[in-house]
Formats: structure tokens, sequence, C-alpha cells
């Protein structure tokens, strides 16, 4: 019985921590980081934060290399990270694009 309560405990808290590292609205683990979805030609950022011009130019980049999809993280340390659908030619390009302005 004891045994039983304690596998319950820890389901329990299990959950709690699941929810609170899932939700919207609870704490997250990557919260520093940058994150750009190119879908069909359209870039979204979806976390983080990107001055317009960046944006733009980084659009431009992508767009004239014919990049329609993929994704690129940034995270808090300056690491830019994408996908195997840019590439690695413009690897450099878009380090210095979303770095340096």
């Amino acid at each position: 019985m004891p045994l039983l309560l304690l596998g319950v405990l820890i389901g329990v808290i299990l959950v709690l921590l699941y929810r609170a590292y899932s939700s919207s609205s609870g704490i997250r683990i990557y919260s520093d980081e940058t994150y750009i979805v190119i879908d069909n030609g359209t870039l979204r950022l979806r976390r983080g934060w990107i001055a317009p011009e960046a944006i733009n130019a980084l659009a431009d980049v992508l767009r004239n290399a014919g990049i329609t999809d993929g994704y690129i993280t940034v995270t808090k340390d300056k690491r830019v990270m994408m996908s195997w659908h840019i590439p690695p030619a413009l690897h450099q390009t878009i380090r210095n694009v979303l770095l340096l302005r």
C-alpha cells in the first residue's frame, strides 16, 4: 500500500511539472530563444524578438535563394541553428543578417 501511494504521488508531481512546462502561461525552459518559421516563403516569428530591418533583410535573402520552408533558431548565447531546408552556403549570410543588425 505505501508503494502505491508513493507511485500516485510521483505521478501527480510529474503531471504538475508537465503542465507547468508545457502551458503557454507557465514557465518555459527555452524562453530566451528566438524561433523563426519559414512557411511557403513567409517568415513568421514564433518566439522572441528580432529587429524589423533584420526580418526584412532575412526575407529578401531567403526569397532570392528560393527557400520556401524551414526554421531558424537564435539562442540566448547568439548561436544560430537552421533546418536542413536552408543550404549551407547561406548559413553565414543568415548569421550576419541576424546577429549584426
